[in-house]
Formats: structure tokens, C-alpha cells, sequence
């Protein structure tokens, strides 16, 4: 996506299958399905088959504003033990936790009903005590925490008092939404 393509499959996953095989069999450990954000569900699916370590891995199930194959979501949680929701809205004009996505969630909850699968949010830390999750990451803060230092705590450009001061705000925000889930 980043060179611009519509969406781009590796055409021999071999290297990642040898590096993951000596660190997958660990208790609790789990890696997530190569896929191709973007591509054909068709074609996400027939890279489930290339998988080696059964339900050790779990398959990405990508949504948006625009897309939401619930029929494709609910056959992967009937197939795996773990699924990942991936959020595919814009970086700034839609990220995870925006309108959209909370209208794209209450979709995928009404289809899930009260019996939710395991299912791990990626890029999720801030939303994940919004739905009944298993599990979220988040890469934001570690790969874009730089962005955050120029923010101050009401999201306002600011002149930086001192490194790490918008990072510190992201991450206490975070820290509060987690207190307050564990409150409620």
C-alpha cells in the first residue's frame, strides 16, 4: 500500500516459516497469519492453507468503513482458535476507535451476539476495553511516539517542554482508560 499498489502477496513465505518454527511451539505462543491487507478475501484465504502451525497462528480478518465481510469473519472464528481484527481506515482520518469503526464494531457485534470468540485487536490498546477482546497491541506509541511530543494533553500542537512529554500523555491516556475499565 505504501508503494502505492491496491495491495501486494510475498510470493515465498519460507524465510519467516524457518525463523517462526524454533519459537512457536513455546506455551501461549501464537503468531499471526501472513495475509495481504487489501487483497481478495479469495486470496487471503488460500494463504491460510500455506500456514504450517495449525492453531498456533491466526488469521487477520481486515475491515473498514467501506468493507465488512461478516460471512468471511464468522467462517474464521468457526476455523481458528484466535482471531485478529484488523482496522483498514485511514491513519489520520479514521483511526482505530473512530466513528466509523465503532459503527463497523457494532455490526461485528450484533453477528457475534453474546458468545464472542477469541478475538485479539491489532493496533487496539486504546479501544480495548470498548468490546469483550481477548487481547490488543498497539505499535503506535513505540513506532509513532514521536509524533505524540509535540501534543499536549487536549491533543493541541504545543512547543515541546521536554522529550517524551506527548509520548507520556498517549501513554497515560491509556493507562486512565484501562483503570476506568477496570472500575466499571
Amino acid at each position: 500500500m505504501k508503494r502505492g499498489e491496491e495491495w501486494f502477496v510475498r510470493d515465498d513465505w519460507t524465510p519467516y516459516f524457518r525463523w517462526l518454527e524454533p519459537r512457536i511451539y513455546h506455551p501461549g505462543r501464537w503468531a499471526v497469519i501472513p495475509d495481504a491487507p487489501g487483497a481478495p478475501s479469495q486470496l487471503n484465504d488460500g494463504l491460510l492453507n500455506d500456514w504450517p502451525f495449525g492453531q498456533k497462528g491466526a488469521p487477520l480478518f481486515h475491515f473498514s468503513a467501506e468493507e465488512l465481510r461478516l460471512d468471511r469473519l464468522l467462517r474464521l472464528c468457526e476455523r481458528y482458535d484466535r482471531v485478529c481484527l484488523g482496522w483498514v481506515g485511514h491513519k489520520k482520518l479514521e483511526p482505530v476507535g473512530c466513528s466509523a469503526y465503532h459503527r463497523q464494531m457494532a455490526h461485528i457485534a450484533h453477528a457475534l451476539g453474546n458468545r464472542w470468540p477469541v478475538l485479539h485487536m491489532m493496533r487496539g490498546v486504546a479501544v480495548a476495553f470498548d468490546y469483550p477482546f481477548f487481547s490488543a497491541d498497539s505499535t503506535s506509541l513505540a513506532q509513532n511516539g514521536h509524533r505524540y511530543d509535540w501534543l499536549d494533553a487536549q491533543g493541541d500542537m504545543f512547543a515541546p517542554a521536554g522529550r517524551w512529554r506527548g509520548r507520556n500523555l498517549y501513554a497515560d491516556r491509556l493507562e486512565r482508560k484501562y483503570h476506568e475499565a477496570i472500575a466499571a
